[in-house]
């Protein structure tokens, strides 16, 4: 009995000893963090990408805004003419703010520029044509002309028409009507327009 006080004191010890212990294993683990690890959450990505779509999206807007605002054309002088969706309507000679222009003619007027207009125009078809090798000699024809200068200051669309539909004569007219060369386009508001022109020929076989 006398070994019993010492064996009540080593069981008591081993019971705390054990307690402790398991205090010990039951304490929550320390999360290691790795600094060098980049962890994204699904969410978070779906967050990003839904800013990258909308960053995205407004910058194709301006891109859109600026190729249009930049849909720019030369001119015969090599300058840049804007161009927008007025551009593409046509009007006519006679109603047109400004004229399209010969290189050769000094802008004055728009009286004066119609008159040099009509004659580098009427220059240029008696240059070019040999009426007597079209129609019979000693006679006459009135043939109407009609062409379209672009904004570009190209000749487009023309059109010979003549009472007599002399196919030839029409087929020479129009050669030469396209061999005129480039114009200053017209403009409306200080934008190039299309301008559609037309005057009656009358050609004599003497």
């Amino acid at each position: 009995m006398k070994n019993a006080p010492l064996f009540i004191l080593f069981f008591i010890l081993n019971f705390l000893n054990t307690y402790s212990q398991k205090k010990v294993c039951e304490a929550p683990k320390e999360e290691i963090v790795d600094l060098n690890e980049i962890s994204i959450k699904k969410c978070d990505v779906d967050k990003k990408n839904t800013r990258i779509i909308s960053k995205t999206n407004i910058t194709r807007k301006r891109v859109n805004n600026i190729a249009r605002k930049k849909a720019d054309h030369l001119n015969t002088n090599g300058n840049i003419v804007k161009k927008n969706s007025s551009n593409s309507k046509e009007v006519l000679f006679t109603l047109v703010e400004e004229i399209p222009m010969f290189e050769s003619c000094k802008k004055i007027d728009k009286e004066t520029d119609i008159k040099c207009f009509k004659q580098k125009i009427n220059d240029h078809i008696s240059k070019n044509l040999y009426a007597e090798d079209y129609i019979p000699e000693n006679s006459s024809i009135k043939v109407y002309i009609q062409f379209s200068i672009d904004v570009y200051g190209k000749i487009t669309d023309s059109q010979i028409r003549s009472r007599q539909n002399n196919q030839r004569l029409h087929k020479e007219l129009d050669r030469i009507i396209k061999k005129l060369p480039r114009f200053n386009p017209g403009k409306e508001k200080g934008l190039p327009v299309i301008v559609s022109y037309a005057f009656p020929l009358n050609l004599t076989s003497n």
